[in-house]
Order: C-alpha cells, then sequence, then structure tokens
C-alpha cells in the first residue's frame, strides 16, 4: 500500500531518483529550496526515513556547493545539522 509518507519501499526508489535528478539538472534550485526547508523544519531532515548514508551524502554536496559559493553562514548551519545525523548513527 502506497502512502503519503513513502512508506512503501517502491515510492523511497522513485522519490530517490527524482530528488538526484533535481541536483543534476539545477543543483542551485534544488540546493536553495532544500536549505530553505531544513532551516525551517531541521528535524524533518534528522528524523525522516531516509537512510543517513544518503542525507550525508546531500548534505556533504550541499556544503561543497555552499562553499564555493563562499556562503560560509550556510556552510555553519549544515554542519551542525550533519553533526546532529553522525550522533544519531
Amino acid at each position: 500500500m502506497n502512502n503519503y509518507f513513502g512508506r512503501d519501499r517502491n515510492f523511497q526508489n522513485k522519490w530517490h531518483i527524482i530528488m538526484d535528478g533535481l541536483m543534476v539538472n539545477n543543483k542551485s534550485m534544488f540546493f536553495t529550496a532544500l536549505y530553505q526547508a531544513m532551516m525551517e523544519h531541521p528535524t524533518y531532515i534528522i528524523l525522516s526515513d531516509m537512510s543517513c548514508t544518503h542525507k550525508l551524502d546531500i548534505l556533504g554536496n550541499m556544503l561543497n556547493f555552499y562553499e564555493e559559493r563562499e556562503e560560509f553562514e550556510k556552510c555553519a548551519n549544515l554542519f551542525k545539522i550533519q553533526q546532529q545525523l553522525n550522533n544519531n548513527v
């Protein structure tokens, strides 16, 4: 049974494909929208059903992206979330 929250494995796989496609096709827009969502609701990222490895991969990509643009305040915020995820592993 599929539901909105993606408990179904097929839904989760499709969601990861969509997210990875957005990251490749328009990284700036994807990271901007994701950063905004993470800052408004950081616990959603920490508590989501996505694997911790996948979350850390995305965070690492975001950190590199914002570091290249010298947006160090965003890097600091993302680093804090990354540390929380590492503490939960």
